[in-house]
């Protein structure tokens, strides 16, 4: 079967043509800004129009709502920032699990070229343009829906091009705009993110719930064995086994494993971790456990249920999933640690929520148990396509909301922070002093990150 990445990258290849057709065909309607094409038409117009007439109750009612989102999202992405900084200058480690710049485009197959696909799904072109093309119209016709509703005029809609990537504006009457109180210029301003922050939870709802509707238990996910502390004045001798370096101590035999063995040299405390004699640990099981004996392992609980039901000694065969396929382990099972009359297999799970990306990927799929592996119901492609294709259009009209909050002038952010503080200041010159300074700092910590990023590479 031919793979995804294949049509994939046929479509970016056509898609690309027919954009380039496009802007020779189109060339007398273009304009060009620096390295972008803007292509102006009245499309769109009249709904914006027709929405901002028949709506102006509700839209007043979400003028303060509006201004209010987009100061906390200005605080939050300022405050991602403080943390992001921080962690780059005092966890330089952190580029050997995220090895992205931290100041990156979002592009098309950035997992895979970064060795992120342990953070994220597939990105492909496809979901690109698709979720690009929805950010965009909803963000650009919310702004546009309150311009008619403040009485701004809209000069035109139209297509931003930058090589095959394509982006939607509405256009003001720049004067007129201005012109406005600054509660009505804020709620234009933040009226985009807002929409981009609705519409980011509509299709989290929809990517939960075609999850429930589309999948189901298939097994257990184990990442880990199971541990315990041993001090290092009880281990008595130490041997290399080739996959495994065992532990004699005067409570029993303990394994290392390549990602252990390191604190035999690198450790000045008094304990390690290591794993106890386990029938996991000494058969290097991997992968993710589906059956036992005849017994289908839908999840933890379903195998904690099963060794229950055994006896330290039991012989049972176990079944594993891997990306290469299904491999079988013939097991006697052990004591358990704690309590030498049942039986111990030695598997467990460790999750680790620390840095933001982590925490927020955490927050999102709170909704499914992180050891248990899920199947789809049906079509297993189809389903993985729409399943990733809902995440990816939830999670950028998210970060185009908190992105686009950013107190830069070339954001929508830029000009809401000024009029900010303005409103609270009441001082022209103080608010233009403000926002300067934020401005350049921001772009101060952009190099500072970019900086230790490199020097965490190095």
């Amino acid at each position: 079967m031919v793979s995804f990445l294949v049509y994939d990258l046929s479509f970016l290849i056509i898609f690309s043509i027919f954009v380039t057709w496009f802007l020779v065909k189109t060339k007398s309607g273009l304009s060009r800004e620096g390295i972008i094409f803007m292509y102006r038409t009245q499309w769109g117009v009249k709904a914006i129009n027709w929405v901002g007439d028949h709506y102006k109750k509700t839209l007043h009612f979400l003028k303060y709502i509006i201004i209010a989102v987009g100061l906390f999202l200005m605080g939050i992405m300022l405050w991602m920032l403080g943390q992001t900084l921080s962690i780059y200058m005092f966890h330089p480690e952190i580029t050997k699990i995220i090895k992205a710049p931290p100041i990156a485009p979002l592009i098309p197959y950035f997992p895979k070229l970064f060795g992120m696909e342990s953070f994220f799904p597939p990105f492909y072109f496809t979901y690109f343009i698709i979720a690009l093309a929805i950010v965009a119209i909803v963000h650009e016709f919310s702004h546009g829906i309150f311009m008619r509703l403040f009485k701004i005029k809209i000069k035109s809609t139209g297509l931003v091009f930058l090589g095959p990537i394509l982006g939607a504006f509405v256009e003001e009457d720049r004067k007129e705009f201005e012109k406005k109180k600054k509660t009505e210029q804020m709620a234009v301003l933040g009226a985009g993110v807002f929409a981009n922050l609705i519409f980011a939870l509509i299709f989290y709802i929809l990517y939960v719930g075609f999850f429930f509707s589309s999948f189901t238990a298939s097994g257990y996910i184990f990442n880990s064995y199971g541990v315990e502390e041993v001090q290092i004045a009880d281990i008595s001798g130490v041997r290399d086994l080739g996959n495994l370096t065992r532990l004699f101590t005067t409570n029993g035999t303990y394994y290392l494993d390549e990602g252990l063995e390191f604190q035999l040299t690198e450790n000045n405390g008094v304990f390690i971790i290591a794993y106890p004699e386990a029938p996991a640990v000494l058969a290097q099981m991997k992968g993710t456990i589906i059956q036992a004996n005849d017994v289908k392992i839908l999840n933890q609980e379903g195998l904690v249920e099963f060794l229950q039901n055994k006896n330290p000694g039991d012989e049972v065969k176990f079944i594993t999933q891997t990306e290469e396929g299904q491999n079988e382990y013939v097991l006697n099972l052990g004591e358990h640690p704690k309590d030498k009359t049942k039986a111990y297999l030695g598997v467990g799970y460790a999750t680790s929520n620390s840095g933001i990306i982590k925490s927020l990927l955490s927050k999102f799929m709170s909704f499914k148990e992180d050891s248990t592996y899920y199947t789809p119901k049906w079509d297993g492609e189809f389903v993985y396509f729409i399943y990733h294709l809902l995440w990816w259009i939830m999670v950028i009209n998210l970060l185009v909301a908190l992105f686009n909050m950013m107190p830069l002038g070339i954001l929508d952010g830029g000009r809401f922070f000024y009029l900010t503080v303005l409103s609270i200041t009441r001082s022209e010159r103080f608010a233009k002093a403000a926002f300067k300074f934020v401005t350049w700092a921001i772009l101060a910590v952009f190099l500072l990150l970019m900086f230790f990023w490199f020097m965490g590479i190095m």
